[in-house]
């Protein structure tokens, strides 16, 4: 049984239900400031790798020979995992390079394949690559189609030129290390800007080589 008199003991309790009161606050506080921090930590870890994929396409190449270059690089500051790439022309998808090109262009493929000293192609045949499904590092470049000028094509080569900077589009779908995606469309008129998506839709026609 208590000894102290009874305005002292409803002071104590008072006393010690402000000090319940204040430790529940600051567990509240300080919940919320971690929670907070996390979620800081969180967007400053998926900032530090965002990557962000564009087109690039030109009529010369590093040793400034007319070639026709198409390249999507990342001008982001993490990994790209390409998950779907489009490529059109007029409007129309296309599913290769040769079908590109024979239709915008009247381009054949040629009867034999022949390669120069050092393993490129011999000049005025077509190069193609695979875009979707590999992935691109920051400040990289994956070449997807080259074409080089030589007096024998010519006129195929002024025809695709032409092409590029008037009636192509491409569509890029890509995702960060942590599987925040975005989806982009390119014209002669630049970028759409990157739009942030769930998930990769698939294409009707992607674009393979």
């Amino acid at each position: 049984m208590s000894d102290l008199p009874p305005m002292f003991s409803a002071r104590r309790h008072w006393l010690e239900y402000a000090s319940t009161t204040v430790a529940v606050v600051v567990s509240v506080v300080s919940l919320w400031v971690a929670i907070g921090s996390e979620d800081a930590n969180r967007k400053m870890v998926a900032a530090s790798s965002w990557p962000f994929l564009q087109i690039m396409t030109g009529n010369s190449n590093a040793q400034n020979r007319p070639d026709l270059v198409f390249n999507v690089a990342n001008a982001g500051v993490g990994p790209a995992r390409v998950k779907t790439f489009e490529v059109f022309w007029k409007g129309k998808p296309y599913h290769s390079s040769f079908e590109l090109m024979r239709d915008c262009c009247g381009y054949q493929i040629p009867t034999t394949t022949s390669q120069t000293p050092d393993g490129r192609l011999s000049p005025g045949q077509m190069s193609s690559s695979r875009v979707a499904r590999t992935v691109i590092r920051a400040g990289e470049e994956q070449p997807f189609l080259g074409y080089e000028l030589t007096p024998q094509n010519a006129a195929i080569w002024k025809k695709f030129d032409h092409a590029r900077q008037t009636d192509m589009k491409y569509r890029i779908c890509y995702c960060s290390v942590f599987d925040e995606c975005w989806i982009n469309t390119f014209d002669f008129t630049g970028d759409r800007g990157p739009l942030r998506v769930d998930a990769c839709p698939i294409p009707k026609v992607p674009y393979v080589e």
